[in-house]
C-alpha cells in the first residue's frame, strides 16, 4: 500500500513536459573549517552570512552536501551537531547528505579517536529523525526505508520530484567511500568498515537504479542525483584511491545512458567550483562540484531539461583570501572557465 502511495504522489508531481518551469535551487556544502578555536567563531559566522545569502536568493530547496565540519575538529557531540543550528536559519527546505569528516574519519587521532559507526549513528539519530527534512516549508521527500524496505538503515537517502525533475541523494562520503585502503589501516569497529561499505554500497546502488528507474516510468524531464564524493579525483589528479566508488560509477554511467535526458551531478569534497562530463559513456550527465572550506560559496543552479539552456549557475557568498586552491592541475581548466564569465 505504501509502495503505491509513493507512486501516486511521484505521478501528481510530474507535470507535463509544456507546464514544466525551470526548477532554481541551491547547492553548497564543505562549511565550517574551523582550523582553530581561536578562528571557529568567524567561520561559523561566515556560514551563516551564506546561509542569509542563500535564503535571499529564494530557492525552491537547497542541498548540502556533506562535510559539516574539517577533518582536524575533534568529533564531539557538539562539533558534529553544530550544523544543526545554522541550518535551522534556512527558511525553505534543506537536504543534508553526509560527508566523511562528521564520520568516515573521525578514527582519526587528530579527530579525536571516535568509533566512526558511533558518530554516524548520532547523525541519522539528529539531523533525519521525525522531519522529512531539515529548514522550513514544505518538500515531499521520500526516504529509502520507506520506499525500499531491505534496506531500512539508510535515512539520509532521499528522493523528490519537482517540476518534472527527480531528485536524489546517495550516501557517498570521501576518503573511498569508507572502504579502507590497506588492511589494518585503521581500528576495527563493528561491523568493520569494508562490511559497513559494502552494505552502504548496495543500498545506494538500489537507491540509484530506482530513482533512475522511476523517472523512466514517468516521463520525466531530468534527473539530479547529490553526494559528497570526488568520485573522480583518482582519475583527474592521479591521486587516492576510488576503489570505493568503483561499483557506484558505474551503476551510475549505466542508468545516465540509459535515461537518456539530462541528467545532473553534483558532489562536494575537493572544495573548488567544477563543471565537467566526467562520464564518456553518459554524455548527457554533466557534474558540478561546489565550493568550500576558504571558499564559503554556494551555487545557484537553475535546471531547465528542456531548454535551450538546460543548466545556469552563479556564485554567491564570500570566497576567501586567498581563495581555496585547485588540489591539481586537471581542475584548473574549470575554475579559468568560471573567472572568465
Amino acid at each position: 500500500m505504501l509502495s503505491l502511495i509513493i507512486i501516486a504522489l511521484i505521478a501528481a508531481l510530474l507535470p507535463s513536459a509544456a507546464a514544466a518551469e525551470p526548477v532554481r535551487f541551491v547547492a553548497f556544502g564543505d562549511v565550517p573549517y574551523c582550523r582553530a578555536a581561536e578562528t571557529c567563531a568567524a567561520e561559523v559566522e561566515r556560514v551563516e552570512r551564506l546561509m542569509a545569502a542563500i535564503n535571499a536568493a529564494r530557492p525552491a530547496f537547497s542541498i548540502f552536501l556533506g562535510d559539516t565540519k574539517a577533518g582536524g575538529e575533534v568529533c564531539t557531540d557538539a562539533v558534529v551537531l553544530r550544523a544543526l543550528a545554522w541550518m535551522g536559519r534556512a527558511d525553505h527546505p534543506l537536504l543534508y547528505t553526509p560527508g566523511d569528516n562528521e564520520w568516515t574519519d573521525c578514527w582519526q587521532a587528530r579527530s579525536g579517536s571516535f568509533d566512526p559507526l558511533d558518530r554516524l549513528r548520532l547523525i541519522r539519530e539528529r539531523y533525519f529523525a521525525g522531519t522529512p527534512h531539515l529548514g522550513r516549508g514544505n518538500l515531499a521527500v521520500v526516504r529509502q526505508p520507506e520506499a525500499d524496505p531491505a534496506h531500512p538503515l539508510y535515512v539520509e537517502n532521499a528522493r523528490w520530484v519537482l517540476d518534472g525533475v527527480v531528485f536524489l541523494t546517495l550516501h557517498v562520503p570521501g576518503s573511498n567511500n569508507n572502504l579502507p585502503i590497506e588492511p589494518g589501516g585503521r581500528p576495527e569497529s563493528s561491523p568493520p568498515a569494508e562490511a559497513e561499505w559494502r552494505a552502504r554500497d548496495a543500498a545506494n546502488r538500489a537507491w540509484l537504479e530506482a530513482g533512475f528507474a522511476e523517472a523512466a516510468h514517468f516521463n520525466a524531464r531530468g534527473v539530479v542525483v547529490a553526494m559528497q564524493a570526488d568520485m573522480f579525483f583518482t582519475r583527474v589528479c592521479g591521486l587516492d584511491a576510488d576503489s570505493g566508488y568503483r561499483a557506484t560509477i558505474d551503476t551510475l554511467a549505466r542508468a545516465a545512458a540509459g535515461f537518456g535526458r539530462p541528467v545532473l551531478l553534483l558532489n562536494g569534497d575537493k572544495h573548488v567550483f567544477v563543471r565537467d562530463q566526467p562520464l564518456p559513456e553518459a554524455p548527457n550527465l554533466t557534474r558540478i562540484m561546489v565550493p568550500g572550506d576558504r571558499d564559503a560559496q554556494a551555487v545557484v543552479l537553475t535546471f531547465d531539461p528542456g531548454g535551450a539552456e538546460p543548466l545556469r549557475f552563479d556564485l554567491i557568498g564570500e570566497a576567501g583570501n586567498p581563495p581555496q586552491r585547485e588540489p591539481c592541475d586537471g581542475y584548473k581548466t574549470a575554475r579559468d572557465a568560471l573567472r572568465a564569465r
